[in-house]
């Protein structure tokens, strides 16, 4: 006999259906990108919790939690699309939304990924400074405004978004940067930066969801496909299209990593209201088999490349997914299934508000240091005294850190700032 509560009805299709586990996971992995990021460089770090070298054929816990990301978006993409469609947005209203969201994204990794190469003398402002307000700016800009506000907290919030899109334009106007070769430039993109990668990947997946509308075969299909432009594209297959190459690596963007926001979406469908396989049962059924079937491909496919992140192979990408299918699946489970939901509390400002969680390290870090400029000391070494000596100290440092980002996340989430692009 079936367990009831695993074979129950789907949720009606006019129902919206809040997953605690997406939103928990997408706290867990956010929260763990922090916390790895604050190891980066450490000395004396465990190889699990540092990224994999280009050329070593294996992948690390670290190694894992971008990919993580892709595919947590991967399922927010059908839900979040449904959404906007029962909220009346015509076909061509749903494209303008993807768009935008994309070039937002875009925008922002492009900033984030200069950081390193900001020449202070030739702005004519300090690098903490400007990216303290350039974080302003883009908190203002892009903050959502509270659901049911009046008409004078509207045009309050109206008010705020057009000063900070004044400032942030300002501050990018007034960018320089400096490369190897000691020339001045503007902004460049050399790489896309974390958010840019995620921004064409959603663009890739969002548009594929859209054109197939969802067709679970078209998207299963399409994980093949773009796991053979990956490896087509390693071995010239994309030669012609030349200087596109250049901007764009397109093997791996909207290859192997966009195969893992596709293996989301097959997953994410599962979740849609009213659709077919939608009861619990069901979805813990083919999470289990997507996840072990995404694995076993990663592994076979691993002679062929090898397992490396920095490159973004097929093997890793498809192991990832992999992973990261089973790891929702554990968390559906506990937290939906089960309903262990009061556990992961925690977890959900970060998870809601994910933006806000991953650019808060950035903005303490500035924060510290001009504080620490203003008063004559080393701000940065005191919320970060261990990052140089690294080991047991370091991580704990670095735990202690992501508290904090967790705590001012949940507080500046109750208080009202939510950022969606």
């Amino acid at each position: 006999m079936e367990d009831a509560s695993l074979s129950g009805p789907a949720p009606p299709a006019g129902r919206r259906e809040r997953l605690i586990s997406l939103d928990a996971l997408r706290g867990f992995d956010i929260l763990t990108m922090v916390f790895v990021n604050y190891l980066a460089g450490m000395k004396a770090i465990p190889f699990i919790l540092r990224h994999a070298a280009a050329d070593q054929d294996a992948f690390t816990l670290t190694d894992v939690v971008f990919p993580g990301f892709l595919f947590i978006m991967g399922v927010s993409i059908p839900l979040a699309l449904a959404r906007r469609k029962a909220d009346g947005a015509t076909g061509l209203a749903l494209l303008g939304h993807v768009l935008v969201r994309t070039l937002a994204l875009l925008f922002l990794g492009v900033l984030l990924v200069n950081e390193g190469r900001f020449a202070a003398a030739a702005a004519g402002i300090g690098k903490d400074l400007w990216y303290f307000l350039a974080a302003l700016a883009v908190f203002a800009l892009w903050s959502a405004v509270p659901k049911g506000a009046g008409p004078t907290k509207r045009r309050f919030h109206l008010g705020l978004k057009i000063a900070a899109a004044v400032l942030l334009l300002a501050l990018v106007v007034v960018f320089r940067g400096q490369g190897p070769d000691g020339q001045v430039t503007w902004l460049q993109t050399s790489w896309w930066g974390i958010l840019g990668m995620i921004g064409w990947c959603y663009l890739a997946g969002s548009l594929l969801f859209l054109a197939c509308r969802g067709d679970r075969a078209v998207l299963t299909g399409a994980i093949g496909l773009m796991t053979a432009l990956y490896i087509g594209g390693r071995h010239g297959a994309l030669d012609f299209l030349g200087p596109v190459n250049g901007v764009i690596n397109v093997g791996s963007l909207f290859g192997s990593h966009a195969a893992i926001v596709t293996a989301g979406m097959l997953a994410g469908t599962f979740f849609l209201p009213g659709s077919t396989g939608a009861a619990p049962q069901a979805r813990i059924r083919f999470l289990a088999v997507l996840g072990a079937g995404l694995l076993a491909a990663g592994f076979v496919l691993r002679p062929l490349h090898g397992f490396s992140k920095i490159q973004g192979t097929e093997s890793y990408c498809l192991a990832t997914a992999g992973i990261s299918t089973l790891v929702l699946l554990l968390f559906y489970l506990g937290l939906d299934v089960l309903k262990g939901g009061k556990a992961s509390a925690f977890l959900l400002p970060a998870g809601r508000n994910p933006l806000l969680a991953y650019l808060l390290p950035g903005f303490i870090g500035n924060g510290a240091a001009i504080l620490g400029g203003l008063l004559h000391i080393e701000s940065a070494r005191v919320l970060w005294p261990f990052a140089e000596a690294g080991g047991i100290a370091g991580v704990l440092n670095a735990a202690i850190m992501t508290g904090v980002v967790l705590l001012l996340t949940a507080v500046l989430t109750r208080t009202g700032l939510i950022l969606k692009l």
